[in-house]
């Protein structure tokens, strides 16, 4: 693998190096304090409900002999419970010629292994790279910027009945090793040949030279919809809000057949270089608010995206302020990162030789998805200065608003919490402080906010959990 241009299932150019003036491109000039230097207030409405939640989540995707293999001590209690996530996101692997993707033993054992951990199995979400080899135009599975990467034809045209079988029958497969996905993506990154790992490219319609994204999920539909426990479709997972992807690719479907309208969030910028750096994360809002208007009812999930390309010590801060536009911004029902478990400096939590390493990705991630679950509803939450963005999840049960804060600016900021109508009987917070190679990952912050304000560093990010006495 050549980490200076890919990572499996996604797009990766190298972006230019952190500095001052990047950052102040997406900040404002005045301090993060609220007038006249009092602290920021944020203030909590639960009567204002916007989405429910479906989940945070992360792929398993390659490298599962690290998370199937590895015994070391509270390795999958820091993989599930305690980073909180509801969805593991898997490859499918069905009818591989790859010597390692011939036994799906490894899926068995992580989610037995998942399972013990929380104390119920974990959503499954299964997406395919690629179909098996005999229906590729190009007779193999990984692409290699190839135009001929995409599906094969019958003596009907593109093989769209026999994708709908191959789909049918891994489900099948999955099913008997006791692993029912909840949901199915019918291709990662549609919209994207690779240059050197698993792909499929398909048109939002069918042209002359590649087969229709909207045919083929119908194919797929048809195919599951009599099996005992169908999935819930989701996609198109194009490989970015920007260019109007979202749309281009939704637009021609019967967007009755998925449940959810997902895609990542790699591409951007006029010259196709993924950059979420500079001019940085707000430059997201737009189109991600366009995905949004795509998707019309339906449920938005952001199923794909990592931040990894400087040696994996940075990247933490920006990934927490993504997680935070895709929740606010485009009222998205489930955030999943890249890869769970990969090697060393990158992934959510790094594995070598049996030992294994959160990274600050994995602490962005937490902050959201440890004290929310499926279910949760978001909420108003108003801050009255630019630079502190704000989220808030209350629980279905009434019992618990957990808030998630964010200074962006270049300045300390004091924060307040104004729970408005929900009754406190208690309070907790933890905080993280982004810096390269040297963060303040989750520090306690006990009761601090309950009468009093969360101080939040430049470039940190809390988490306040308040809980009614009932």
């Amino acid at each position: 693998m050549n980490r200076s241009s890919i990572i499996h299932g996604a797009w990766f150019v190298v972006a230019a190096a952190l500095s001052p003036a990047c950052l102040k491109r997406d900040v404002a000039p005045e301090t993060a304090s609220g007038p006249a230097g009092a602290p920021v207030v944020v203030t909590i409405v639960t009567s204002e409900r916007h989405q429910t939640l479906e989940g945070f989540g992360a792929s398993i995707a390659w490298y599962l002999d690290r998370a199937a293999d590895t015994t070391a001590p509270r390795f999958y209690q820091t993989l599930f419970p305690d980073l909180g996530i509801d969805i593991l996101r898997f490859r499918n692997r069905y009818r591989r010629t790859e010597k390692n993707d011939r036994d799906l033993r490894q899926e068995v054992e992580i989610v037995r292994r998942a399972t013990q951990a929380l104390g119920h199995p974990p959503k499954i979400m299964l997406s395919s790279w690629s179909p098996p080899a005999e229906l590729k135009a190009n007779r193999a599975e990984r692409c290699k910027s190839n135009d001929d990467c995409t599906l094969a034809r019958d003596g009907n045209g593109f093989a769209y009945a026999q994708f709908g079988a191959y789909f049918r029958d891994s489900l099948g497969q999955y099913a008997a090793l006791g692993i029912v996905p909840e949901y199915v993506s019918i291709q990662n990154e549609p919209d994207f040949i690779p240059p050197d790992w698993e792909g499929c490219r398909f048109d939002p319609t069918e042209t002359a030279r590649y087969p229709g994204y909207d045919r083929a999920l119908a194919a797929v539909h048809d195919a599951v919809a009599t099996l005992p426990a169908p999935p819930k479709l989701v996609g198109p997972e194009v490989i970015g809000v920007h260019h109007g992807k979202v749309a281009d690719y939704v637009r021609p479907l019967d967007l009755h057949l998925v449940y959810a309208v997902a895609h990542h969030l790699y591409e951007k910028g006029d010259d196709n270089v993924w950059d979420w750096r500079s001019p940085g994360p707000d430059s997201f809002v737009e189109p991600m608010k366009e995905a949004a208007a795509a998707a019309g009812d339906k449920p938005v999930f952001q199923t794909e995206f990592q931040t990894d390309d400087d040696g994996g010590i940075d990247g933490g801060f920006e990934t927490a302020w993504l997680i935070h536009h895709t929740l606010v911004e485009e009222n998205a029902a489930a955030f999943l990162y890249w890869d769970l478990v990969w090697t060393a400096g990158h992934g959510l939590v790094s594995v070598e030789a049996g030992r294994y390493a959160p990274r600050d990705q994995y602490y962005s991630l937490r902050h959201f998805a440890r004290f929310t679950d499926p279910g949760y509803v978001r909420v108003g939450a108003t801050p009255n200065a630019p630079n502190v963005r704000a989220s808030a999840y209350a629980s279905p049960d009434g019992k618990r608003v957990t808030v998630v804060l964010l200074n962006t600016g270049e300045r300390p900021a004091d924060v307040r919490v104004e729970p408005g109508g929900f009754a406190v009987a208690r309070t907790s917070t933890v905080r993280t402080t982004y810096r390269p190679g040297q963060s303040e990952l989750w520090l306690d912050l006990g009761d601090v906010a309950r009468g009093g304000t969360v101080p939040m560093p430049p470039r940190s990010v809390a988490t306040v959990v308040l809980e009614s006495a009932g």
